[in-house]
């Protein structure tokens, strides 16, 4: 039986929409994360990233003091449910080019999984000299 995303459940961190820029930011940085859900984990409005920081506020020239993160939130957020196999998880995280994918069960965000854990996943499978010639081969054929 393969690995279902569900694996990757976990604590997630929400932000009401009416929250600022500015507070969200202070929020993630205290907890060291990059990505909180707008809303309710049942109910979500959408995904506020780093990214959307950097292009969506400081790009534009808004004062993240003075800017909801409502307004600077991705609203189509791209979601994997939780009975999906993990190979799902890794064609949508290259496919789309995100760095955050929450992960649902029923609709109800239950875990985000990020780049970040993925890297401390290839952490670990690089430290087996089995796997470093496909690693190298599989960076090479995504070029």
């Amino acid at each position: 039986m393969p690995f279902t995303a569900k694996l990757l459940i976990r604590d997630v961190a929400t932000v009401k929409p009416n929250a600022t820029v500015q507070e969200v930011a202070k929020m993630m940085k205290k907890a060291d994360i990059g990505s909180v859900i707008v809303g309710e984990k049942s109910k979500p409005l959408g995904i506020f990233t780093e990214r959307d920081i950097a292009r969506r506020v400081v790009a534009e020239g808004l004062d993240p003091a003075d800017t909801l993160v409502s307004a600077a939130m991705t609203k189509k957020m791209v979601t994997v449910d939780a009975s999906e196999p993990l190979d799902k998880v890794f064609e949508v995280l290259s496919d789309g080019r995100f760095r955050h994918l929450p992960i649902t069960d029923r609709g109800e965000v239950v875990g985000i999984v990020s780049l970040t854990d993925l890297g401390k996943v290839l952490q670990q499978v690089y430290k087996e000299d089995k796997y470093i010639q496909y690693f190298a081969d599989v960076l090479q054929t995504a070029k």
